[in-house]
């Protein structure tokens, strides 16, 4: 497994500090490698900590852009069909720096856009950037294998593969969902979207999320 988050439109806070305390709860996911992308204006982020297994050098680094610095992509999972895909994608003409699942949804997003989570087939939870149109495509695979929460705000978007990453930033206040405890005392697990801490949501499996500012 891998750790994945971002924090989105925060003009007013430090993203240094903030991506640096999710980066530390995430570490024992990804002990191989972590890294953190900041957007050209400082208002956005995205974290990754990493499992190197399909590629182990550090062609594999994450977050991981596109060759023009447009799109940036954090991922969590594994893509069972990324070989067939990858070659259909050579055949239409692309180079890939590496040999990871990863450069290829990051290609496919280059090409069909949110339409590119139809060709996959795996389990997976990601975060794509557009630099150009400052916009961010996530989404989680149909049976929810990887988890991927999110709290927002009028103007701030948090993700993260835990929920503790999250409250890590000290933005959302730490009280109990009613609706995520009495769905796990009824039924013993809490339905999706809703999570034990309120205010903050599962993205369901099978769903997508796109976040523009404003």
């Amino acid at each position: 497994m891998c750790g994945i988050a971002g924090i989105l439109s925060t003009r007013d806070s430090n993203l240094n500090v903030l991506s640096d305390r999710i980066k530390k709860i995430l570490k024992h996911r990804g002990p191989d490698d972590d890294g953190i992308y900041i957007c050209s204006d400082q208002s956005t982020c995205l974290i990754h900590t990493r499992l190197a297994i399909l590629d182990t050098t550090t062609s594999g680094h994450q977050p991981m852009s596109t060759p023009d610095g447009r799109y940036w992509i954090t991922f969590n999972g594994e893509i069972y069909n990324f070989k067939a895909l990858r070659s259909q994608l050579e055949f239409q003409g692309e180079r890939f720096q590496s040999k990871t699942d990863t450069e290829v949804i990051l290609k496919l997003y280059q090409k069909q856009g949110r339409d590119c989570i139809h060709a996959l087939r795996g389990m997976f939870a990601f975060a794509i950037w557009d630099e150009k149109e400052q916009t961010c495509f996530l989404a989680r695979d149909p049976l929810g294998i990887k988890p991927l929460y999110y709290w927002r705000s009028s103007s701030t978007l948090l993700f993260a593969s835990e929920i503790r990453a999250i409250l890590a930033t000290g933005l959302p206040s730490k009280q109990l969902s009613l609706d995520g405890l009495y769905g796990y005392l009824t039924t013993g697990s809490i339905p999706e979207p809703s999570t034990l801490v309120e205010n903050i949501s599962i993205l369901e499996a099978g769903h997508w999320l796109y976040w523009q500012a404003g």
